[in-house]
């Protein structure tokens, strides 16, 4: 384990609870039900706990919102596969899907596309989608040009629109 200094302490303290309500949000966006997304919002605390690289401090809604995407599309990838398993039995029994189950899906077609994208397009394409942050903020965030931002976000789209189109036209 690694000794952190007081003031370390405290900024990551601070840090997290002033972005706890995004850290949820970035996550219920992606996993879709309250329980899970405290799940991974528990699982970002811990790792902003355990990890002692100062650039964390320096751009902390970047390194939580980088964490947490990365945290809920691991957790959505486990969680789709039990929905597809149960979905197969249920679909046996029933057989028609309910608004839920095609809500399930998309989601899980959405993370699975998300999960596509470079770190840089993911995190862009977050900001700028769920956040509604502007080019030149999400820029000074991540510590680089308002036109690399631009150029991330719209690699995104197209790489979202490609993996989505065919399946979810509308």
């Amino acid at each position: 384990m690694f000794l952190m200094s007081t003031t370390q302490s405290k900024d990551r303290d601070t840090a997290f609870e002033l972005y706890r309500g995004e850290i949820y949000t970035w996550a219920y966006r992606l996993v879709g039900r309250h329980h899970d997304a405290l799940d991974v919002v528990q699982d970002v605390f811990l790792r902003w706990i355990q990890n002692d690289d100062r650039s964390t401090l320096r751009n902390p809604r970047a390194w939580l919102r980088r964490v947490t995407i990365h945290r809920a599309i691991d957790f959505a990838r486990s969680r789709s596969a039990d929905r597809k398993r149960e979905r197969k039995s249920a679909k046996s029994e029933v057989g028609s899907f309910t608004d839920q189950t095609q809500q399930d899906e998309l989601r899980a077609d959405l993370v699975a596309a998300l999960d596509k994208l470079s770190d840089m397009q993911r995190s862009v394409l977050i900001a700028k989608v769920f956040d509604g942050l502007t080019f030149a903020r999400i820029a000074a965030e991540m510590e680089i040009a308002v036109s690399t931002a631009k150029t991330h976000y719209l690699r995104a789209l197209t790489t979202m629109r490609h993996r989505l189109g065919n399946r979810w036209e509308n």
